[in-house]
């Protein structure tokens, strides 16, 4: 993508509408297109992550008014539930954008000497006879998920260099060859991650010429099709970054599963990847958000909102695998299966209305029982040793999906390599040293 966090991403939008990379001045218009916030149930998160990210300033607590729009007659399910919000709370967002919390962590790990590359996607992996790793890819335009497909393929990959050992975060990678974000990964590791069930969503923004009236800055939703909205002057280190009162509209599972059988991510036809085009996506899926939204607005009695006001800026963003369907929660297995899974060319996606994705207070509990000095018998993370390719996310965690599970499957995934890499180096040391 155009800059670096993945999921905790942060849209910057010029008055002319043009986007340009994070961190550039003279913005008018500013989202988080991706994850809204995360949640920190649990103890073992909080001392070995949390703490530090907010005593860093890199992220803060998300102070705002929240509520719930909706009445519970409008779809399945109970009362109106974003990952626990409006009913539990703290939530933590980045200060200044949801992507700057990779990024501080990014510009620390550059301090201490590692190379940072943003806007390059890796196409393909290749085992040399030396038993490290050849990777090959593409950068710029042809590395973005929303150009033509007929533009990105005129783009051949380059060697982007060797390297001792992969570390892979993306599920999408784990994608055929038709996918732009296929990354090549062997299969007998690929294989086990492509089998979870997503979530796809879809994120609308619009920046809207005239405050919105509404008392609240975040809401989840009682409807088929809008699940949550969020106003961004209303998040860390946000409240003067915009000219516009801008808001980011997350869709249901349920809309975005029918919708992208509807138009899917590939041509049935050819097999070709189909990027998300903005035209599309504002004609699309945005204006179905947007209709939405005034409609739960009016419908709990906040008429004096509606009509909204106009839009200066419409744009969207489409997420073919938000976050993995919740193991063993709602009738689900292992692997987020259960009553709602529907399959679109092949890939098993969630469709309900809203899901359950805040542990119960028992459950956080037990997730800081994690023996934090290592990592944990059953690691939430994917590792060959022998060919030293590595798979870490939420997308493997049998914890709640989002930022948390992801953090520490990262770390336990970290601690790992940084073992078996330690034992390699001394192991070679000491075959390579003349008997005494």
């Amino acid at each position: 993508g155009r800059g670096l966090g993945g999921r905790c991403c942060h849209r910057q939008v010029l008055e002319s509408g043009d986007l340009v990379n994070p961190g550039t001045n003279g913005a008018a218009f500013v989202f988080d297109h991706g994850c809204q916030f995360f949640r920190a149930d649990a103890d073992r998160f909080q001392k070995e992550l949390l703490q530090e990210w907010l005593s860093r300033g890199w992220v803060a607590e998300w102070s705002a008014r929240f509520g719930s729009l909706g009445s519970t007659s409008e779809a399945e399910g109970g009362g109106p539930d974003f990952f626990g919000v409006p009913a539990r709370q703290p939530v933590y967002c980045g200060v200044g954008g949801m992507n700057q919390l990779p990024l501080g962590i990014l510009s620390e790990a550059r301090a201490l000497g590692a190379d940072i590359l943003s806007g390059v996607r890796v196409a393909s992996m290749a085992r040399l006879s030396s038993g490290r790793w050849l990777l090959s890819g593409t950068e710029g335009k042809a590395a973005y998920h929303d150009t033509r497909e007929e533009e990105a393929a005129r783009v051949s990959p380059d060697s982007l260099g060797e390297f001792d050992a992969v570390i892979v975060t993306d599920v999408s990678a784990s994608m055929a060859s038709w996918h732009r974000a296929s990354a090549g990964v062997p299969e007998a590791i690929a294989s086990r991650v492509r089998g979870r069930t997503r979530v796809v969503l879809f994120t609308a923004l619009f920046a809207f010429e005239r405050p919105i009236k509404l008392p609240l800055d975040a809401v989840s939703t009682q409807d088929n099709e809008l699940w949550f909205a969020a106003r961004t002057s209303s998040k860390p280190g946000l409240s003067d970054a915009t000219m516009l009162d801008c808001w980011t509209l997350v869709s249901t599972p349920k809309y975005a599963a029918a919708e992208i059988e509807r138009v899917p991510m590939q041509d049935p036809k050819t097999g070709a990847f189909r990027p998300q085009e903005p035209a599309y996506l504002r004609d699309g899926p945005c204006a179905v958000l947007l209709a939405a939204f005034q409609r739960v607005i009016e419908q709990s009695g906040h008429a004096d909102c509606v009509p909204l006001p106009r839009a200066a800026y419409i744009g969207g963003q489409r997420w073919g695998s938000a976050f993995p369907a919740p193991a063993g929660v709602g009738g689900r297995d292992a692997k987020g299966r259960g009553p709602s899974t529907v399959e679109v060319l092949g890939v098993a996606y969630d469709s309900a209305a809203s899901l359950e994705l805040a542990p119960a207070a028992s459950a956080a509990a037990d997730m800081g029982e994690v023996d934090a000095s290592w990592i944990s018998p059953t690691p939430d993370f994917l590792a060959d040793d022998e060919q030293r390719v590595y798979y870490a996310g939420d997308y493997l965690s049998s914890g709640p999906p989002g930022v948390e599970s992801a953090a520490l499957s990262g770390l336990d995934a970290a601690r790992h390599i940084v073992k078996t890499l330690s034992l390699s180096a001394a192991s070679s040391a000491c075959a390579g040293r003349a008997p005494s």
